[in-house]
């Protein structure tokens, strides 16, 4: 897909200015009215002389918006970067850094900001498209595709030019796809493996979040005894999509064909994870890391996992960052509480909708008890716009919300 146009995501949408007010809040608010009125030093003056305002994540947001548009770059980084000092969860200024990075040509700094962002508010459409943008530009082709649906899944305006031109594209795209599904019933009929596997290539050079053509095609190589696309196409699984035991251990018996010794390794060591014991499959996995466990201790060897994990993560590719800090794990036999932290950090990177339904759902008790009902009603509309339908959370969340509103209804209605 070609890159799309964005704007600078700028602004103070979800500030939670103190209950009690004051002279500080009426500053911040006047300061604001500034901004908007595009008086930018009035509100960097103001702003700047009230030390509770400062001293604030939000106002130092403001101020580099301030100095953005006065197109002084370096105090705007400066404030944002301020701003993530003061709060980790300012996600406004994570996005106004990446937009700047972005604008610079970096695009694997903008991309590590917006992913912060997103795992702060996954739902935020800018942020998403933003990402399927940078990572098209990047060629990941299969991380691009996945923002951009996320884009379309949150984008609260469908009328939008941006919405209407990523839906005409996805939607043309998966009609392809769906011609060429299509086709194959005809020459799997005739089991015409070369024909069906240049539809499965043509499959996913249009589309490319299809996580089952992948692993067909990874099979079609396989049964060729071309070891090295099947490992190609089956990593590709292993790493982007949720997969069975056996995508590990066909991962591991490739790795094993093609002499590549301490992958093997770790990957029949991750299979033990998903095998029972004293299965066939659990004793041969055993087996064989028995066999290569003398071929895989040379520090050299292990340092080029490490080596490859940090490549990995400089280059915005957080799964196999994740794949390649476990295999360094696996290889040294060691806690390593740090590569874990890490590790845990890039799984919420890549999948940030869980941990944020989880500590949204963990609010709900104290908003109820603290009777704050519209923020409580705020946090199920998020829950339920993050969460599977079925989830335990999101069932709570739409009886939680039911209930704020009747009370809330009552109350403007009868003073209750």
């Amino acid at each position: 897909m070609d890159n799309l146009d964005f704007e600078n995501n700028s602004g103070l949408a979800g500030v939670k200015l103190d209950d009690s007010g004051g002279v500080a809040s009426d500053k911040l608010v006047r300061a604001y009215e500034f901004y908007e009125a595009k008086r930018y030093n009035d509100a960097i003056a103001l702003a700047s002389g009230e030390t509770q305002i400062i001293s604030s994540s939000y106002g130092q947001v403001l101020l580099g918006n301030c100095y953005k548009a006065l197109n002084n770059k370096e105090s705007a980084m400066q404030h944002w970067k301020k701003a993530i000092e003061i709060s980790p969860l300012e996600y406004a200024a994570y996005i106004n850094i990446a937009n700047e990075y972005y604008a610079a040509g970096n695009i694997s700094e903008a991309i590590l900001n917006w992913t912060i962002a997103s795992t702060i508010v996954p739902e935020n459409s800018v942020v998403n498209l933003n990402l399927a943008a940078a990572y098209d530009k990047k060629g990941f082709r299969i991380k691009s595709t996945k923002y951009f649906e996320k884009y379309l899944l949150y984008e609260p305006n469908t009328t939008s030019r941006e919405y209407l031109q990523v839906k005409h594209t996805i939607t043309n795209l998966t009609a392809k796809v769906d011609f060429f599904t299509k086709r194959l019933a005809e020459y799997k009929a005739k089991r015409d493996i070369k024909v069906i596997a240049a539809l499965y290539l043509k499959m996913i050079a249009t589309y490319a979040n299809l996580p089952n053509i992948y692993a067909n095609i990874a099979e079609i190589f396989f049964f060729d005894k071309n070891y090295e696309k099947a490992l190609e196409f089956f990593s590709t699984v292993y790493l982007n999509y949720p997969h069975t035991p056996k995508i590990i251990l066909d991962v591991a018996n490739l790795c094993y064909l093609l002499n590549k010794p301490s992958y093997a390794y770790c990957y029949y060591s991750k299979a033990l994870n998903y095998l029972s014991e004293g299965t066939s499959f659990y004793v041969k996995a055993s087996e064989k890391i028995r066999v290569l466990s003398s071929l895989v201790r040379e520090p050299d060897i292990i340092e080029a996992h490490l080596q490859a994990a940090k490549e990995a993560e400089a280059d915005n590719d957080y799964e196999r960052a994740i794949d390649e800090y476990e295999n360094y794990i696996i290889l040294t036999d060691s806690e390593s509480p740090e590569i874990q932290q890490v590790i845990d950090k890039y799984k919420i990177f890549i999948n940030p909708e869980p941990f944020v339904v989880n500590v949204l759902y963990s609010q709900i008790p104290d908003l109820m008890n603290r009777k704050k009902l519209k923020a409580c009603v705020d946090v199920c509309d998020r829950i339920l716009k993050l969460a599977d339908s079925h989830t335990k959370e999101a069932v709570y969340a739409v009886k939680c919300r039911t209930d704020c509103k009747r009370i809330l209804l009552a109350r403007e209605q009868f003073g209750v």
